[in-house]
């Protein structure tokens, strides 16, 4: 072989190892912009904000299927009995403060 010849052969070899790096640098850009998408669409506050009278519904929703009626012949023991109602109390404060955020960003947004 020519020593042109190995030295065109070393240029090809050249281009396409910088085209397979340009690839790799496409595609890991990609996986990054879809895993801040993803992150972004997961997170709780956003589907709050797309989703309001959804996630409304579905708290209500939950807290009458979670809630336990107080009749008379009902048994349960003190200390389950308290951390459910613990647990509601935190809850309901946790839903109520999320909401008034949420129509607090509604009002300004509609001022400004």
């Amino acid at each position: 072989m020519s020593s042109a010849r190995v030295s065109e052969i070393e240029k090809k070899k050249q281009e396409l190892e910088n085209e397979l790096v340009r690839i790799q640098e496409g595609i890991d850009r990609s996986i990054d912009e879809v895993k801040d998408e993803v992150a972004e669409n997961l997170d709780p506050k956003t589907i709050i904000r797309k989703y309001p009278l959804h996630i409304l519904g579905a708290s209500i929703l939950a807290g009458f299927l979670l809630g336990r009626p107080k009749t008379k012949g009902y048994n349960s023991s003190g200390s389950s009995s308290l951390l459910a109602s613990e647990i509601k109390k935190a809850l309901t404060k946790k839903g109520l403060s999320m909401l008034g955020e949420i129509l607090d960003e509604k009002l300004n947004s509609k001022r400004d």
